[in-house]
């Protein structure tokens, strides 16, 4: 079979390449881009094994991590509502002493001009 171009239609199957998997068996993959093995040896076990157990470590860690963060999320709220709270107390104690120390001055120039009024009078007295 001859094609247009001059090559036969058969030359297409022969970049088909052979692989041979871990397990003995020969596939034939036309991508040859992966090996399929019916059982894993030794080494590939344990390493999947080992990606796993690193795969849940890392996982644990990070639920961890997560925990860690939410508690302290609450926990930095609940000290901010807190510190909200006696900041707003003070504020409110700093009013009420800014209001007595206003009433007290007021009385303090209050007493002074009656002194000074008695002081007048007792001296025209004498």
């Amino acid at each position: 079979m001859h094609r247009e171009d001059g090559k036969r239609a058969d030359d297409v199957y022969e970049n088909i390449d052979v692989i041979t998997g871990r397990s003995g068996k020969e596939i034939t993959d036309h991508n040859a881009s992966r090996i399929q093995s019916s059982e894993l040896t030794g080494s590939d076990g344990v390493k999947i094994r080992s990606s796993r157990a690193a795969a849940v470590c890392l996982v644990l860690l990070c639920v961890l991590l997560l925990t860690a963060v939410i508690v302290l999320c609450v926990t930095f709220t609940q000290e901010r509502q807190q510190l909200l709270t006696k900041i707003t107390n003070h504020t409110e104690e700093r009013d009420q002493l800014l209001t007595n120390n206003t009433n007290l001055i007021q009385l303090n120039v209050q007493f002074n001009q009656e002194k000074n009024e008695l002081s007048k009078l007792i001296q025209g007295i004498l």
